[in-house]
């Protein structure tokens, strides 16, 4: 029987936040100033638009007979709100293309984990229940080894 270790969510998180932060195709969108570069884990009602949010992660196993092995999952959501429908649409395709660009490069570096692979598995731009925000979301699967 294997032993079971402690799932690597926290740094991963810290590793997409770092690679969000320092995309230029991103934060040319989002960035209030150098201070509040638009990337956040959580938000309140007084944060303005536009910026993205690193959602919850979830995780199944993959495990095999030698090695310990997760799927994990993180959604990325980007908001825009512009009272006209064509260019809020236009800026949350820009904000999702450049988090995907950001996120599929492979050099992920996570202390005693590696990342096997990485996943695109859904983007969509949906219309929020308020006014004018447009909202788009993004999920990339993770395969991780613990080393």
């Amino acid at each position: 029987m294997m032993d079971y270790y402690a799932l690597p969510f926290f740094d991963l998180q810290k590793v997409i936040y770092q690679k969000l932060t320092a995309c230029e195709a991103l934060t040319n969108i989002t960035c209030k100033d150098d201070e509040d570069l638009g990337v956040y884990d959580a938000v309140d009602e007084n944060t303005p638009y536009p910026y993205v949010t690193i959602s919850e992660p979830y995780s199944s196993p993959f495990d095999t007979k030698t090695s310990n092995i997760e799927t994990i999952t993180f959604t990325m959501h980007a908001w825009w709100k512009d009272n006209d429908n064509y260019s809020g649409k236009r800026k949350v395709y820009e904000m999702l293309s450049a988090c995907q660009q950001a996120l599929m490069a492979r050099n992920y570096m996570i202390p005693g984990a590696k990342v096997l692979d990485i996943t695109r598995r859904e983007s969509r731009v949906i219309d929020d229940n308020s006014t004018g925000v447009k909202h788009g979301i993004l999920t990339i699967q993770y395969k991780v080894q613990n080393i």
